[in-house]
């Protein structure tokens, strides 16, 4: 399947200056625009997934932050604990490896729709908990009263890193922008008010009531990546593979529901109203985040 590259730069021209409802918005697009806003909420509708070129971020951004991380997950497995928080669901600071399980392997409904998929494209069924660290960092500000504290804890900040903080914010507020940016133009494709998912960042599914589903990665080994690594061990670099993945999402407190013309929709009873901190301790729980291990 191929996903077209989304540029952003002709939609960021203009975004400034759009105003008025969705009936408002064609005119001020023109129809170039109005189509790659259409693309935009076709491809995250057919395959939830989207590739975009965003000309105000650079490789040298995205290199600086590798690099930052690379050197931290080089350091010794004791070293790298002091920064673990079980006790906010690793929320903030790292995750070790053999805590977080991945959803396919215990949603039996997900499950299902894996076998169900044409097997040279059916993803593999991991056998236990994820082999990954992962290092959790807040992007934006904490809301000052919350029901959800371990959901908007304070950062956590490894020392012998003075660069950390200035360097995750630099990079995360560029990857939010972008985001912002895809969010305004599949509201648009969807034919709902430009800031319908910006006003309350997004969990999309609920709040376009299943048309446009959650969509799930794979991370594979291909030739290309035992290259990389053979390379890689032959220049003495580092082994660990660092990717920067951004969770763009609704306020905690705020309520998720079937938005506009979503909430007539046949599967609008299948997203109820719910907060999002309740939505995403549910998914904590079920990816062995928020439990026992957790709350001891």
């Amino acid at each position: 399947m191929d996903i077209p590259v989304i540029d952003l730069a002709p939609y960021l021209e203009i975004a400034g200056r759009l105003s008025g409802g969705p009936a408002d918005l064609p005119g001020q697009l023109g129809s170039s625009l109005s189509e790659l806003c259409g693309e935009v909420s076709r491809v995250l509708r057919e395959t939830g997934a989207l590739v975009v070129k965003d000309p105000r971020c650079s490789a040298e951004d995205n290199d600086r932050f590798i690099d930052m991380m690379e050197k931290y997950f080089e350091r010794p497995e004791e070293f790298k604990r002091l920064q673990e928080r079980p006790n906010l669901h690793y929320q903030v600071g790292v995750t070790p490896e053999g805590v977080e399980v991945p959803r396919s392997l215990v949603d039996e409904e997900m499950q299902e729709k894996l076998k169900s998929m044409p097997n040279e494209v059916q993803p593999a069924t991991p056998k236990g908990p994820d082999r990954k660290w992962r290092y959790m960092w807040r992007i934006g500000p904490r809301p000052l009263n919350t029901r959800f504290k371990e959901l908007n804890s304070e950062p956590v900040i490894p020392e012998g890193f003075p660069e950390w903080k200035e360097t995750m914010d630099s990079w995360g507020y560029k990857m939010i922008s972008a985001i912002e940016a895809v969010a305004e133009m599949a509201a648009i494709g969807f034919g709902l008010p430009k800031d319908a998912f910006t006003s309350l960042m997004k969990q999309i599914e609920w709040l376009t009531a299943g048309d446009c589903m959650a969509g799930m990665h794979e991370v594979v080994v291909t030739k290309r990546t035992i290259d990389a690594v053979k390379l890689a061990s032959e220049q003495n670099c580092s082994l660990w593979r660092v990717s920067s993945t951004l969770f763009a999402h609704v306020a905690s407190d705020a309520v998720l529901k079937p938005l506009g013309h979503f909430a007539s929709s046949p599967l609008a009873d299948k997203y109820p109203p719910i907060r999002a901190g309740e939505f995403v301790e549910q998914e904590l729980a079920v990816i062995n985040l928020k439990g026992s291990k957790a709350e001891s």
